[in-house]
């Protein structure tokens, strides 16, 4: 694609966001972008399916939103690029320099992230999770006040202790799949609503019972989490009330 008609794209593109007149949301479906230079550009919400943009320089670019489903971006260089909310499903990644990106609620569905970070990465500790010398970690769970989680619902963390779901999803380019779903503090919290109550469950960080997004949010999901108790929202344990000793 020729520089001028691409600028005259991006230009309207920003019109259009900004919602002035004469602006046009950019359609670069299938667009042969290969090695283009698209620093910093403004592509949010922008339709990239399908695109080429093989070792294109997308560092800074602001793609939130963006829909880049089935797009070829091997090589390219994303750097501190913008791309939470963003379409990757089945995209090509492999190779890209994720360094910085927000992912964070990226689709990354079916996409190839052979040779990224992101293909190596224990996101557990990026989010501030790190288990004990005996492989055991913490985290919370919200539930409403039926005992369910307070989103899908389905599970009763008050009857058992214990809860395991042997049909879980450990696909970690799903941000929301079956399994018991746990989150940072701060994601609760973000979560927290009238008559929601908050548990710290203890789970196994074995790679074959947790499964943590790419881009996670701080959202995750084990196939197996043991209750410990009800917190207060500030995350603290609250006090079990003490037995009154019988007396005769």
């Amino acid at each position: 694609m020729e520089v001028s008609k691409l600028k005259d794209i991006l230009d309207k593109h920003n019109k259009w966001a900004c919602g002035d007149k004469g602006g046009e949301r950019a359609d670069l479906r299938s667009a042969y972008l290969s090695g283009a230079d698209l620093r910093s550009a403004y592509l949010s919400g922008a339709d990239l399916s399908g695109a080429d943009l093989r070792s294109a320089n997308l560092s800074g670019a602001y793609l939130s939103g963006a829909d880049l489903s089935g797009a070829d971006l091997s090589g390219a260089d994303l750097r501190s690029a913008n791309l939470s909310g963003a379409n990757l499903r089945s995209a090509n990644l492999s190779g890209a320099d994720l360094s910085g990106a927000d992912l964070r609620s990226a689709n990354l569905s079916g996409a190839d992230l052979t040779d990224t970070l992101l293909s190596n990465i224990d996101w557990l500790p990026y989010i501030g999770i790190v288990p004990d010398s005996k492989g055991k970690a913490r985290a919370y769970k919200v539930i409403n006040a039926q005992g369910e989680g307070c989103f899908q619902g389905g599970i009763n963390y008050l009857k058992d202790k214990t809860v395991t779901v042997e049909d879980w999803s450990n696909d970690v380019t799903v941000h929301c799949a079956k399994g018991v779903n746990l989150a940072t503090f701060q994601w609760c919290l973000n979560a927290k609503q009238e008559g929601y109550h908050l548990l710290m469950m203890e789970f196994d960080v074995s790679p074959s019972n947790v499964c943590v997004p790419l881009g996670t949010d701080g959202k995750f999901r084990v196939k197996t989490a043991t209750r410990v108790g009800e917190c207060d929202w500030t995350g603290r344990l609250k006090e079990t009330p003490k037995k009154k000793a019988i007396t005769k």
